[in-house]
């Protein structure tokens, strides 16, 4: 998972701002949450983003050419994207994140908040939207809005769409429980994904996969979160429930977030996984089948429609990246 933080190239009047964005920052590595924002080294932009990739997590940042030097692109991210402009940024940012928070920043924060809030009304996107409400600074904000509903010019099914909060963490625990109103056009929205965590596996160029007890399709192990658990407690629990293998949380890379037909499922359901590389503590351990585990089967590209959609999107990415045969 990754989420899109929205912020400023100034650190603001003292220094509460540039801490709250780090608190943010480390909030993120910590639940193995990666970092999407604007690229740059200074402001809170470079707060989050520091304090993000020293807590071990990922960070990729998206800056327009003429930006580079204004803003002073950051050259230690895990990646760092220059793109042509304005434009491109906001979108890039946007198709590469599963949800948005905004700290507190000046008219190009509230700008990029407001077009991906428009665009959550028009039905483009279903992502939670959050405001991470330092010192109040967000309230002015939130009576606009409130006005705007007044006024008429806003349905009040929208405001629903803005999570607020002025703690980060219980702003992300907020995020799970996120269900969009309908929009404006469309009338309402499909089921939300079923959401889990999967552990990406690859051994001798095969990778793990389990059957269920009841079910006739491969899946990558792992489960769902229970509440208030983060990415790396949960996946391991989880992997440990079904196989008698330790995970160590802190080794969690995210290796990709994949979208498919939920098997099993009726009317269309589909399954949002989160995938995590994760190192072992004991690599000498053999994965032991748990007790709703039928079967356990290492896996190359040729099994793919032995595997349940989202897992084949897995496997054949394996493929060709050359990972597995």
């Amino acid at each position: 998972m990754r989420i899109c933080v929205f912020c400023g190239s100034s650190p603001g009047n003292g220094d509460g701002y540039l801490r709250a964005a780090s608190e943010l920052g480390r909030a993120l590595a910590g639940r193995g949450v990666g970092v999407v924002y604007g690229g740059g080294r200074v402001g809170t932009m470079g707060a989050v983003a520091d304090a993000a990739l020293a807590a071990g997590g990922e960070v990729i940042g998206v800056i327009p050419e003429h930006l580079m030097r204004r803003e002073i692109g950051h050259r230690g991210l895990t990646e760092l994207r220059v793109v042509a402009d304005m434009h491109e940024r906001k979108a890039t940012m946007a198709d590469l994140a599963d949800a948005f928070v905004v700290l507190p920043g000046g008219a190009g924060t509230l700008e990029e908040f407001f077009e991906v809030w428009t665009w959550a009304q028009l039905g483009l996107h279903a992502k939670p939207i959050g405001l991470l409400d330092v010192d109040g600074y967000h309230q002015p904000l939130l009576r606009l809005v409130d006005h705007l509903v007044d006024a008429g010019f806003l349905s009040p099914a929208y405001v629903g769409m803005l999570v607020h909060d002025d703690d980060p963490l219980a702003l992300l625990d907020r995020f799970a429980g996120y269900r969009p109103p309908p929009d404006k056009w469309r009338g309402p929205p499909p089921s939300p994904a079923v959401d889990v965590l999967a552990w990406v596996r690859v051994g001798e160029r095969r990778l793990l996969t389990v059957r269920t007890t009841g079910k006739d399709l491969f899946y990558l192990p792992g489960g769902k979160r229970e509440p208030g658990e983060s990415d790396p407690i949960a996946l391991a629990r989880e992997v440990g429930e079904e196989l008698g293998v330790r995970l160590e949380p802190t080794s969690l890379r995210l290796f990709d977030v994949v979208t498919d037909m939920a098997h099993g499922f009726a009317n269309g359901r589909r399954v949002r996984m989160t995938c995590y590389l994760a190192d072992q503590v004991d690599r000498a351990a053999e994965p032991v089948v748990g007790a709703e585990i039928a079967e356990l089967a290492w896996l190359t590209s040729v099994d793919a429609e032995r595997c349940a959609p989202a897992a084949r999107q897995v496997l054949r990415g394996l493929a060709n990246q050359k990972l597995i045969d």
